[in-house]
Order: structure tokens, then C-alpha cells, then sequence
């Protein structure tokens, strides 16, 4: 299927947290539910997730925040937040790993063979093979 130019993808608010089960740097999860790392997320029949990755963090004041996603022929593109403390802020002292999952139709997937996860800058953080 081809969709031509890049288009908008319309997202639904599944879960933020601070403390999915990830660990490793930013990464990106595009799936029928559930999704390992946090598989709490809700996602409404025909839809599938979409999740964002920070990556472990040492302390808090970290989050990541789907802000657009978009489609091209086999690429979803899903530009994130990222959100980090600044110098000087008081956090606290514990491990999380934030993430922020939205759900999308599942016709807005259908072919998909790769998602690309991009940050507020527009650089590429993250790249996976959609099963």
C-alpha cells in the first residue's frame, strides 16, 4: 500500500510513566497490545500501541511526550518530547525509565515496516523493524 507524501497519523493518550519496564537507551515499540515494557498500556480494540523510550535514567525529571506521527509508504515517523532536568533542579535520587504510549488505527499501521523515532530537534533517536 502506498500512501505517497508523509501524512498525519490521528493518536489516541494511552499512558505516560516514569517507570516502564525498558532499559537501554531511547527506543520506540509499535504493536498490537500488549507491549512488554509496559504492559498495562490500554489500547481499544482495532488499535495498535505506539511507544516512546527515553531509556533508564538515574534520577527523575526525565519524560518523553508523542507529540506528531506520521506516515510515508513503510515508515511511521513519531516525534517525541524529550523532557530532562535542568542543572541545578532538585530530582529525585531513583531509577526510572520514562515512556508515553498512544494508540493509532490499525489501517494507519497496516504495511508498516519500519518506525522511526524522532526528538523535538527532528534527529533520529531510535529505529526498529515493525513485526
Amino acid at each position: 500500500m502506498s500512501f505517497g507524501g508523509p501524512r498525519a497519523i490521528a493518536f489516541e493518550e494511552s499512558l505516560a510513566t516514569q517507570m516502564s519496564s525498558y532499559e537501554g537507551g531511547p527506543a520506540i515499540a509499535v504493536g498490537a497490545p500488549p507491549i512488554a515494557a509496559v504492559p498495562n498500556a490500554p489500547a481499544p480494540g482495532g488499535r495498535i500501541l505506539v511507544a516512546a523510550f527515553q531509556g533508564s535514567q538515574r534520577t527523575g525529571g526525565y519524560a518523553i511526550r508523542i507529540t506528531k506521527i506520521t506516515r510515508s509508504d513503510g515508515e511511521i515517523d513519531v516525534t517525541a518530547t524529550f523532557t530532562r532536568p535542568s542543572a541545578g533542579d532538585i530530582v529525585t535520587q531513583v531509577l526510572t525509565s520514562p515512556a508515553h504510549v498512544v494508540s493509532i488505527a490499525a489501517p494507519d499501521a497496516a504495511g508498516a515496516r519500519t518506525a522511526v523515532l524522532f526528538d523535538q530537534s527532528g534527529a533520529e533517536r531510535a529505529r526498529v523493524a515493525i513485526p
